[in-house]
């Protein structure tokens, strides 16, 4: 695999000797069937950047697709020392005859996500910025192929977000979201930055018709910390989102500035 991602994106630091083994039987009749899979057979992947090189420790990697009168079944699962652990389950009904589920197929299925670094997915982010903290997410889909249902939670702990030549540098971030079929409840999103805090309340809901409200505070916020750029920030902010329409209200005010032109 390395040698193929390295043509498909060749300054991003791809090495290691992951090989992959897999099968795909397809039959058009007399109805639709599928049976397809592709895993890890041996070897690992790296990354190597700025902070030196980093093997993904991966122990698992498996994409499976069975489709057999109707009944579609896919499959995944991810395990790496530093990934994470990522697993997936998902079934959708259609027609026999069918070559992919339709808008309309009924969906059941499961999804759990366990990262303990979230620094490890460095390497993913644009030049400059680190990632830190665990995040966790568990949830069963049901509801249609064109509009998922989706109920379970997402937790994250001691999050922080930092670019030290941008200036940025966000910590103990903390973030508890329900989601509950049509909707997702914000029940804690908290950060930290400089002396100040930031607090995001709000709902949103899914499905055919999207739309959200977000409630905004800060309170001595750090938004900018370099030497010759900083803004100190406090205030409240409303933003709702639709499918087409963003409104954004409220009342900001920088309690402490400095942008040096020199």
């Amino acid at each position: 695999m390395a040698p193929l991602l390295k043509r498909a994106q060749p300054h991003f630091g791809w090495g290691g000797d992951l090989r992959l083994r897999g099968h795909v039987q397809l039959r058009s009749a007399p109805s639709f069937s599928a049976d397809v899979v592709l895993e890890r057979a041996s070897g690992d992947l790296s990354v190597t950047d700025d902070a030196g090189t980093r093997t993904l420790g991966l122990s698992d990697l498996r994409l499976g697709l069975v489709a057999q009168d109707g009944s579609w079944r896919f499959s995944a699962g991810l395990a790496g020392q530093t990934l994470g652990r990522a697993a997936a389950g998902l079934t959708a009904q259609a027609s026999p005859h069918s070559v992919w589920p339709g808008a309309d197929a009924p969906l059941s299925g499961v999804l759990e996500l366990q990262i303990d670094d979230l620094g490890v997915w460095g390497p993913w982010l644009p030049p400059g910025w680190r990632l830190n903290g665990a995040m966790h997410a568990s949830a069963s889909l049901g509801g249609r192929a064109g509009a998922p249902l989706i109920e379970g939670r997402l937790d994250g702990s001691s999050i922080s977000v930092r670019n030290l030549l941008q200036g940025v540098d966000v910590r103990d971030g903390t973030v508890a979201i329900a989601l509950l079929g049509e909707t997702a409840h914000i029940e804690t999103f908290t950060a930290r930055a400089g002396d100040g805090s930031l607090k995001l309340q709000g709902d949103a809901h899914l499905g055919a018709a999207p739309r959200a409200e977000l409630k905004l505070t800060l309170e001595q916020f750090r938004l900018l910390g370099r030497v010759d750029r900083r803004i100190v920030t406090s205030g409240d902010a409303t933003l709702r989102l639709g499918a087409d329409t963003l409104a954004l209200s409220g009342a900001l005010r920088v309690d402490e500035g400095l942008i040096d032109f020199s």
